[in-house]
């Protein structure tokens, strides 16, 4: 089968970088790439993710998208991936991570200055229902003690690299290393 006319000529492996927020226009950033690699028959993509998080609904869009690609993907955290980028992260069918990364989670938040009472009841609701799609999205792949449980539900929780491999979250410590001479691809550039 041939590709596409005008399609890019990719490798079989391609290797790229994603360094920042997660909302709408970089998820779609993130989505387009993947697509131009699918279309290029790609059959593994490595991608350095490193976010400070953003929106939830962006965060779970990226985690079903990563679960449903027909391609091999592995994302690595070299630096930090926090709050909604960890529910991404687990989407990937290969997690790594560097010895010396964090993770960080906590509860959904949203803050209630100039909310009304009417309003601030619609927040509260909201912010049940993201903490339940997060929290069963986090019980699929990660097998926390019950003390660290009880720690998210108050507190911001940090993990390192190799207690993300203890509870599950990552599969093996390494490090984001393309071939010298490879072309890393930014998806956000």
């Amino acid at each position: 089968m041939a590709t596409a006319p005008g399609a890019p000529q990719l490798p079989e492996t391609v290797y790229g970088v994603f360094c920042g927020g997660i909302e709408q226009a970089t998820a779609q950033k993130v989505v387009n790439s993947l697509a131009i690699a699918m279309g290029a028959k790609v059959k593994h993509v490595h991608l350095l993710f490193q976010t400070a998080g953003g929106y939830v609904a962006d965060g779970v869009f990226l985690y079903n998208f990563f679960r449903s690609i027909p391609i091999e993907l592995t994302l690595y955290n070299v630096g930090q991936i926090s709050s909604i980028g960890v529910i991404a992260y687990l989407g990937a069918k290969r997690r790594k991570t560097s010895k010396s990364a964090t993770f960080m989670l906590h509860r959904t938040t949203n803050s209630p200055q100039f909310a009304t009472a009417a309003n601030l009841q619609h927040v509260a609701k909201g912010l049940i229902l993201d903490d339940q799609r997060t929290e069963d999205i986090i019980r699929n792949h990660v097998s926390f003690p019950p003390e660290l449980w009880a720690q998210i539900h108050h507190h911001d929780i940090y993990l390192s690299g190799e207690e993300a491999i203890k509870f599950g979250m990552a599969d093996e410590i390494a490090e984001f290393a393309p071939p010298a001479g490879m072309h890393v691809f930014n998806i956000l550039g």
